[in-house]
């Protein structure tokens, strides 16, 4: 995947489920990870790809997520050649404590992504930020790779 405004160049890792029932983090803090119990990127659903925004060492694949506005881009290169040009279309930062669910992975229209980071201030007796900051995104059309 690709996110040209603010310089995301990275493959996807597949993510399920955790113990707790949540999405799982991706394990590599440089490379992000799609829900892959959900919908592929491009098929009608939201695709949810998730990625750590910093780490001990820096930042993080999705360090400046919460930077993206209406009208930026989030491109998909799938594995079957094609690739899907997203339009963002909404960025949102909610307290971990009232996230989104619905609005993340319920039913829509069309394809979407939802890319998913953390975000707002850490709490350091707790050891995690606060925050998630959700990035909301519509796909245009699909194209093959020459």
């Amino acid at each position: 995947m690709e996110i040209p405004s603010i310089g995301v160049v990275s493959e996807l890792s597949n993510l399920v489920l955790d113990e707790s029932g949540a999405i799982e983090a991706p394990s590599d803090f440089d490379v992000a990870g799609w829900f892959s119990l959900g919908p592929l990127p491009g098929q009608p659903g939201p695709a949810v790809i998730a990625g750590h925004v910093d780490s001990r060492d820096g930042p993080a694949v999705f360090y400046r997520l919460h930077e993206l506005v209406p009208g930026d881009y989030v491109i998909v290169h799938r594995a079957d050649g094609t690739t899907i040009r997203f339009t963002v279309t909404d960025a949102q930062r909610y307290s971990k404590d009232a996230f989104p669910t619905e609005s993340v992975y319920g039913p829509v229209p069309g394809p979407e992504l939802s890319l998913i980071t953390c975000g707002g201030e850490f709490d350091r007796s707790r050891q995690q930020y606060r925050d998630n900051v959700v990035v909301y995104a519509a796909a245009g059309p699909i194209r093959s790779i020459d």
